[in-house]
Order: C-alpha cells, then structure tokens, then sequence
C-alpha cells in the first residue's frame, strides 16, 4: 500500500523508471545466485593514457571506464579534448553513442555539417558511419563514448581531419 501512494504521489515518469528499476533489481537478484558476483570498478583504478597522435589531433586524454566482459561487448571511456583537439575519421562496426559532460564540442558525419554540441547532449553516430568529434577551437569538451566489440573489433580509424574540414 505505502509503495502504490509513492507511486502515484511521484508521477507517471517516476513510476515507469521505479517500475524498470524493480525489474532490474528482480533480474539482478536472481541471476546472481547462478552466477558471478557483481563487479565495483574503483574511480581512478584504470590509468589514463594520452589519446595517441595517430588517432587524435590535439592533447586529447582517455580514461578508461569499462570493457566488455564476455558475453557482454560494450565498452566506455570517459574523453577529454582540449580546445582544437578532436579525433581522426572514423566508424564502429555496431555504431557509437556520445554523452557529453562538459564544454563545446563539435561532431560531424561525413557530408553533413559540423554541429555543435554541449552538456547533456548525446549523440548517436550508426554503424560504419564515418565521423569525427572533439572540443570547439577555443573551449575544451569532455564527452563518455560507448561502443560495442563486432568480431572483438569497436573501431576503423580513418585520415585526420584537416584544418578545413574542422574549422567546416
């Protein structure tokens, strides 16, 4: 009784995120018992490493945030470009999802316009689309990117992104 009162005093939007939650909470639950134990990966336990120069143009730092752990593929890292920084050309075999969480990025699909982006946005780039992102030229952008492994491969890299084609 108490929970439907909660329910009903939160809205219809908390309601189905409550709903998904004990749904997820259930399934965890359940599945826990046949098999591993969850895992905690410590903030600030995977090193940085400097986005290498064959990759990124710029000071660009990754953090890594997870990889995949069979059967799953999903793998993030959290990306930060300094101002003018930004990644070559590049696709993903089952597509890419960006979240950005600070600055002003900017992010392109190959033959459309370079768009602006800033926190809270998030972009969905298909798979085997060629594109690019990173930090506006005078304002850095941080963003987590999300990939999946096809075949144990999550990237093409491609050419770097001329001046001309960054400055769009």
């Amino acid at each position: 009784m108490q929970r439907r009162h909660f329910l009903q005093s939160t809205g219809a939007l908390t309601a189905l995120a409550l709903a998904g939650a004990a749904r997820a909470v259930g399934a965890t639950s359940s599945n826990a018992q046949s098999s591993a134990p969850m895992k905690i990966t410590r903030n600030g336990s995977q090193p940085s490493m400097q986005g290498p120069a064959q990759w990124f143009t710029g000071d660009v730092r990754v953090d890594p945030m997870f990889q995949p752990e069979a059967p799953a593929r999903t793998a993030a890292a959290n990306v930060n470009f300094d101002a003018g920084a930004r990644t070559a050309w590049h696709t993903h075999p089952l597509g890419q999802t960006i979240i950005i969480t600070s600055g002003l990025g900017w992010v392109q699909v190959e033959g459309g316009p370079v768009e602006e982006v800033r926190p809270g946005d998030i972009v969905w780039f298909p798979p085997h689309v060629n594109h690019w992102h990173g930090a506006s030229e005078k304002v850095g952008m941080t963003h987590i990117a999300i990939q999946e492994a096809l075949d144990g491969k999550v990237v093409e890299w491609g050419d770097h992104v001329t001046d001309a084609e960054y400055n769009g």
